[in-house]
């Protein structure tokens, strides 16, 4: 039987550590609310001692009552008793940043990922952060220029952990110029929202829905209106014509019906006459 997950993502666009860390905040304390520590898995990093003291100091500032960590350097890693015993007594898994193909390769379908599949589906929260982020849709941005018109057979997309389906997350969005390859991924397949989010911003998904935290933007791009594209086998290089996508910007407290493809604003905001 097809369960559909019940836990929370928080999906963060990087940098979070140099903004006002509401974002980690909230992670703390949903894990403290949940009696178990903040697991930080460093499977993405190259330096992972290094990204797990920082992260360590950083979740203890921050008041968590209990911070662990679990690097996985190769795939025999995240299949030990020990990898899964420290899933399953989580409040919160928290994936850092580097590499999203890392985390796949290596993660993916292992006892440690069915463990963490099937807390989430009962409602453990999973957080991630730039490649964390990027890792948690059915199907993941791996690379691609950010500085350019969208020419799709310059972006790359592999499967990712699918703990959200039908969207595809761009992480350091706005810093990096991000639009265009984000608009050659809903070229790509229309099916799936492009989903962009700025450093130090993150979306907080739950039953269908997301809301905006942090001090940047959420751009999501929709193709569901597309109605004429140059994409085609005869046709794999140069630039993509992509006419009537719809795109979205979206502010902090902003929310959005990701199966109705909506956005919202906070009830306080909606002004009237």
């Amino acid at each position: 039987m097809n369960r559909k997950p019940r836990g929370e993502l928080i999906i963060i666009g990087g940098h979070e550590r140099e903004g006002e860390l509401a974002i980690l905040k909230e992670v703390v304390k949903i894990a403290n609310r949940n009696s178990g520590p903040v697991l930080v898995i460093t499977v993405a990093t190259q330096l992972p001692e290094e990204m797990a003291e920082e992260y360590v100091k950083l979740f203890k500032k921050l008041g968590a009552e209990q911070v662990d960590t679990l690097d996985i350097r190769e795939r025999n890693d995240a299949k030990q008793d020990s990898a899964v015993k420290k899933c399953e007594k989580a409040g919160v898994i928290f994936f850092t940043g580097g590499d999203q193909l890392r985390i796949t390769s290596q993660v993916g379908d292992s006892p440690l990922y069915q463990c963490m599949r099937e807390r989430f589906i009962h409602g453990l929260t999973i957080a991630g952060t730039s490649a964390g982020a990027a890792a948690m849709s059915e199907t993941m941005l791996v690379y691609g220029s950010g500085d350019s018109s969208g020419e799709v057979s310059a972006i790359g997309m592999s499967p990712g952990l699918a703990l959200i389906e039908g969207v595809v997350v761009d992480t350091h969005f706005a810093e990096r110029g991000r639009i265009g390859r984000l608009l050659g991924v809903v070229a790509q397949n229309p099916r799936n929202l492009g989903i962009g989010i700025d450093e130090d911003t993150a979306i907080l998904v739950k039953d269908g829905h997301f809301k905006v935290m942090g001090d940047g933007a959420v751009y999501v791009a929709d193709g569901s209106s597309v109605n004429y594209s140059s994409l085609s086998e005869d046709k794999p290089e140069g630039i993509v014509s992509i006419f009537n996508v719809k795109l979205h910007v979206l502010k902090e407290d902003d929310t959005f019906d990701l199966r109705e493809r909506e956005p919202s604003v906070p009830e306080t905001s909606v002004s009237t006459v």
